[in-house]
């Protein structure tokens, strides 16, 4: 029991640690999407944290593209280790949509934000310019997502 004991109290210690080092860190996105020669307006963008199991992966902000096509995302994340933070662009620009049913179907591509702009603390310090993207052709990075 007493073994036990000492083992529990060691591995208290341990998560303690952990959760003590753990700090926050914030990192932010902006550009514009285009279709083509078109602003891409009303794309939703979203700013993830990807995690490993059996962590979920932290969805951080959401927005939508103005009339111009312009974004700015940003978010704050408390972990232990560096984040991996991710955009999501969903998006109907040159969609064909699942059997051909234009609008059944988002086009969803993701682009991973360099580990450089995770600044510590509670504030954007250095935004990853993304730039003016044209959405019209597909990405290797591509997926659909429905409903």
């Amino acid at each position: 029991l007493q073994m036990s004991s000492s083992l529990l109290s060691l591995l208290l210690l341990l998560v303690s640690a952990l959760l003590i080092s753990a700090r926050d860190q914030t990192v932010g996105a902006r550009g514009q999407l285009m279709c083509g020669d078109q602003p891409l307006a009303n794309a939703e963008v979203k700013l993830w944290e990807l995690d490993t199991w059996p962590d979920p992966d932290d969805l951080l902000m959401t927005v939508y593209t103005d009339s111009q096509g312009r974004f700015s995302v940003w978010g704050t994340e408390n972990e232990i280790t560096t984040i991996s933070p991710v955009v999501k662009f969903y998006h109907r620009c040159n969609n064909k949509g699942l059997f051909n049913i234009p609008n059944f179907c988002k086009r969803k591509v993701t682009y991973a934000i360099p580990s450089s702009y995770i600044a510590n603390g509670k504030s954007v310090q250095r935004w990853y310019e993304m730039g003016t993207m044209n959405m019209e052709a597909k990405q290797k990075n591509e997926d659909t997502e429905c409903i």
